[in-house]
């Protein structure tokens, strides 16, 4: 089986991670509109400046600093407003992951649904580009079946080089570049201009599996053996 086994838990951690900062800031927004409110009691909105007396400078800074705990509260109030749009597209998302273990039967699931679906369509009367376009969706989808169905028969042996090695980590679907010890900047720069991202719990340098990602692979070995 093809993805990452851990897919479902790591999506639900992000939501959860999303909805622990959409409440913190809700919190920190609550905390400035009461300081707000308090200082607020103190200097009653509408208050007039006495310019010529002595109070002028203690009431400019004491506006100044009730607009600085309201202008807190409102950015507080956007950053949860944020992370809550963060959730919600999480949660909505019908996107089919390739990390997705389930991913060919939740295509093949959509396929299924659009072969009724052009039934239905060719049934009735219909502009000429609702079969193009829906014909073009199942084309799109049959294709990333059979990639996804070659992936699961690919084998990738492990590539020991000067340093290190490549691996292909199965449990987190993704090609790896393990170095014994920090790779230069030039080749630090070669791995991110060619996709691969640093993964500090991993300890490696990473992409998504698939056969674009091993030609990537073999093409950043032969840059690296060029560079000695």
């Amino acid at each position: 089986m093809a993805g990452r086994e851990d897919y479902e838990e790591r999506k639900q951690r992000k939501i959860e991670k999303y909805q622990e900062l959409a409440e913190k800031a809700k919190g920190q927004s609550d905390a400035h509109y009461e300081q707000y409110r308090r200082m607020a009691d103190i200097i009653p909105l509408g208050q007039p400046i006495l310019v010529d007396h002595y109070s002028a400078n203690r009431t400019r800074n004491g506006y100044k600093r009730m607009n600085t705990q309201f202008e807190k509260s409102m950015e507080k109030i956007e950053k949860a407003k944020y992370y809550e749009q963060k959730v919600n597209v999480l949660e909505k998302n019908k996107a089919i992951s390739s990390d997705d273990p389930k991913a060919i039967e939740k295509l093949e699931s959509k396929l299924q649904e659009l072969e009724e679906y052009k039934k239905r369509v060719k049934a009735r009367e219909h502009a000429p580009y609702e079969l193009s376009n829906l014909n073009q969706e199942m084309r799109r989808i049959r294709q990333r079946i059979k990639e996804l169905k070659e992936l699961e028969e690919l084998e990738f042996e492990e590539i020991i080089f000067d340093g290190g090695k490549v691996i292909h980590n199965k449990e987190i679907n993704r090609i790896q570049f393990i170095f014994d010890d920090k790779p230069d900047e030039k080749i630090r720069e070669i791995l991110k201009h060619y996709g691969f991202k640093w993964a500090r719990t991993e300890g490696a340098w990473q992409r998504l599996f698939n056969k674009n990602g091993i030609y990537t692979t073999r093409y950043i070995l032969d840059k690296m053996e060029d560079l000695k």
